[in-house]
């Protein structure tokens, strides 16, 4: 099997973007838009679309290096028509703040990091089994009983259940 050569993005027109990638370039087109229906009272007519479509283009030329001023000017043009109904009818969406810690990224919750806190003490819980959280405290979390506090007498286990033809390991709490 041969590999297949990657584009480079010197190498790539607009059309041959990913389609998340194109989905991006189009909310940023919205948002400026927005951006400047809020700063003066109505859409970009003119020199003013073309400025608009300037400072789009240049966030498309890293992504795709072939695409032409022409192609995304056009591509705002055909598209602001679309902007002023939504405009209308749903109004300006609200600007969201950017989170100044992490560069202005929205947060994406990561698989495996706890968001559990402890009740008592305000401290993040350590996750022992899927589904069963402790904290130093003295008080655990189970997915199907909630918050509880532990005793010298519980025992946590993994015990195997058959759901079908599948075998799942399911935290358990045994007494001594």
């Amino acid at each position: 099997m041969e590999k297949k050569k990657r584009l480079k993005r010197a190498d790539r027109a607009y059309k041959d973007l990913k389609q998340k990638q194109k989905a991006g370039i189009a909310d940023g087109m919205f948002q400026k838009t927005c951006d400047y229906y809020r700063e003066h009272g109505r859409l970009p007519e003119g020199g003013d679309c073309e400025k608009i479509a300037e400072q789009i283009f240049q966030r498309v030329q890293g992504l795709a290096g072939k695409a032409s001023f022409d192609e995304i000017c056009q591509l705002y043009l055909s598209r602001l028509p679309r902007y002023e109904m939504r405009i209308t009818e749903n109004g300006i969406p609200e600007k969201k703040e950017k989170a100044d810690k992490d560069g202005g990224k929205p947060k994406v919750k990561k698989k495996g990091r706890s968001r559990k806190v402890c009740p008592n003490c305000g401290r993040k819980m350590k996750q022992q089994f899927i589904g069963l959280q402790h904290c130093k405290c003295g008080i655990s979390w189970k997915k199907d009983i909630g918050y509880f506090e532990r005793t010298g007498d519980m025992v946590f286990a993994l015990e195997r259940r058959k759901i079908g033809k599948k075998t799942k390991q399911c935290p358990v709490i045994r007494y001594k």
